[in-house]
């Protein structure tokens, strides 16, 4: 997975303006299902797992009470309790049809009552500036004093550096240097062959050096090769596109990587030269608006190999497009030609996938911004894709960071590891965590909070133990202000997120205070038959000198 959240994803508290219809059918949104608990209860493994999952049970519960919190009546001081009531029962219609025509309703608690007058001030603003004119706008004094009356003082992360115990899996760590005159940024890590040497390599893209890079850790020396160098590339996926035999790499390189509307976006081919350990870079697509993603696969039935894009945009900008290819392996001057397949701003991944085992290449989404939703996209077998609700997150600044399909409860279909932790507007969160949706054969999926994770960016599964089932690690990305503000009540930065019976999940820390991880891949590297962690370190604000990659080396006996 392990690609990036997309940076500076706007918490629209009022809506902007909609855009007209997608190209794609949706169906009703269904109702959103109740949060789940982490599991049904179960007996440990061990005391410390029961400790970890008893201080996270507690921390979940405390997060998601204070989604409910009762009003607030600090912010005025001459309003009795119940006039507070009776002021915000009036407003809450009025709030919800004006801030909630294009996304679910923001909630109130989701801020502090001092952030509410930028984040109201804000969506009022992209109101005036859309053009539109079609709804009932109520007061803004009004409105910024019916979010304030029900807001928190302030936000506590109900998580700390001491609530996770170390992780008992035993590891030794190593880090990956790779000399350059620029700080790294690892955006995108992927375990993979690339036909290069006789192993499988960590290919990673770095958006501080512009360099897509491979490394070897089981190789004599363990060495880093520069396989390419563009702008800002920041996923990376293996393929032979003109089916010469020879692994290619797709790379989507996003142009912009602060939150903006410029078009400076491609998708790039670096193909293999055949008979060399080089690759030749061609722009198969330019003129696209932050791509964040990327994915190879036959989506028109036709036999070759097209592209999915997500490019993600901004505020009026940002799609999900495919490339269709028409004869890549025929040297045509055009060989891909694009096409809308879903018109919604904040694309971050969009993995492909068989979901209902017709033979066709269906895909999921995550789609963050205002819209917060992780969303199938069913094919017809032709490219053309009907899109059903697998996730409505509850709040349209939820934070939405990144998604990896994975059987979590082995039961033989893919369900959706979920992060959302995307602090890069707003700060950490106390409702940041890393979920799971479980796939159960019908739409929406049932959703369960696995643990809280203030600033989590992304996480992978794999069976780290070694018992046979799925665990989690998750990284985290804070801001370095943020990082210096949280002095003293810091979190963990790389957590590990147990499996116990009957899908119990504990958590221990195996990094704290970091935080600053946009990216995390699994895979046995040493081939001693357990799986290590690779996570990318992303230091733009850092020294040259700094690691590229961090592995910690399973070195747990076999169970």
């Amino acid at each position: 997975m392990k690609t990036l959240c997309f940076f500076a994803a706007l918490p629209l508290v009022v809506v902007m303006g909609c855009s007209g219809k997608s190209s794609v059918d949706r169906s009703s949104s269904p109702e959103k299902p109740a949060a789940a608990s982490s599991s049904a209860s179960a007996d440990s493994a061990d005391d410390t797992s029961d400790t970890a999952s008893h201080a996270n049970e507690s921390a979940v519960a405390l997060a998601e009470s204070g989604n409910d919190l009762a009003i607030t009546p600090a912010v005025a001081a001459l309003m009795s309790d119940a006039e507070v009531e009776q002021f915000v029962a009036l407003m809450r219609p009025k709030v919800n049809a004006f801030c909630g025509d294009c996304h679910v309703p923001p909630r109130p608690t989701s801020s502090s009552q001092a952030e509410w007058r930028d984040e109201v001030e804000q969506g009022f603003m992209l109101y005036r500036t859309s053009g539109r004119k079609d709804l009932e706008v109520p007061d803004q004094d009004d409105v910024l004093k019916y979010f304030q009356l029900q807001a928190p003082k302030r936000l506590e992360l109900p998580v700390s550096i001491d609530d996770y115990p170390p992780s008992p899996i035993a590891m030794r760590v190593s880090e990956v240097f790779f000399k350059d005159s620029r700080p790294s940024g690892i955006t995108n890590l992927k375990w993979m062959e690339i036909g290069m040497k006789d192993s499988p390599a960590i290919v990673y893209c770095d958006i501080g050096t512009g360099a897509v890079k491979a490394h070897w850790p089981q190789e004599e020396g363990a060495p880093t090769l520069r396989l390419a160098t563009l702008f800002q590339p920041v996923h990376v996926e293996a393929c032979d596109l003109d089916a010469d035999g020879n692994l290619d790499l797709i790379v989507a390189d996003i142009g912009e990587f602060n939150a903006d509307d410029s078009d400076l976006g491609q998708v790039i081919w670096l193909r293999r030269v055949d008979g060399e350990e080089r690759f030749e870079k061609i722009v198969l697509q330019d003129g696209l608006s932050r791509v964040s993603d990327v994915r190879p696969g036959d989506f028109d039935g036709d036999g070759d190999i097209d592209l999915l894009v997500a490019a993600f945009g901004w505020r009026k900008t940002g799609r999900t497009f495919l490339l269709q290819n028409e004869g890549v392996d025929q040297k045509k001057d055009k060989p891909f030609s694009l096409r809308e397949v879903d018109d919604r701003h904040g694309p971050v991944h969009v993995p492909p996938v068989d979901l209902n085992n017709d033979g066709h290449l269906d895909f999921v989404a995550l789609i963050s911004q205002d819209q917060e939703v992780v969303a199938a996209f069913i094919n017809d077998g032709t490219g053309k894709f009907e899109d059903h609700v697998l996730y409505q997150a509850p709040d349209p600044a939820y934070g939405s960071s990144g998604i990896e399909l994975v059987d979590m409860d082995g039961d033989g279909d893919l369900d959706v590891l979920y992060t959302n932790g995307d602090s890069f507007d707003r700060g950490p969160k106390p409702y940041h965590s890393v979920q799971w949706l479980e796939n159960q054969g019908s739409f929406p999926y049932q959703h369960h909070s696995l643990a809280l994770m203030p600033g989590v960016l992304n996480a992978t599964a794999g069976d780290f133990d070694g018992d046979g089932d799925q665990d989690v690690v998750a990284v985290s990305l804070l801001a370095k202000p943020v990082r210096d503000s949280l002095k003293g009540r810091d979190t963990s930065s790389v957590v590990l997120l147990r499996q116990q019976p009957k899908f119990k999940f504990s958590p221990f820390q195996i990094e704290a205070k970091t935080h600053q991880h946009l990216s995390v891949e699994s895979g046995d590297f040493d081939d001693d038959g357990d799986l290590d962690i690779a996570v990318g370190n992303f230091l733009r604000e850092g020294s040259p000198q700094l690691s590229d990659l961090k592995i910690w080396w399973n070195t747990a006996e076999k169970q």
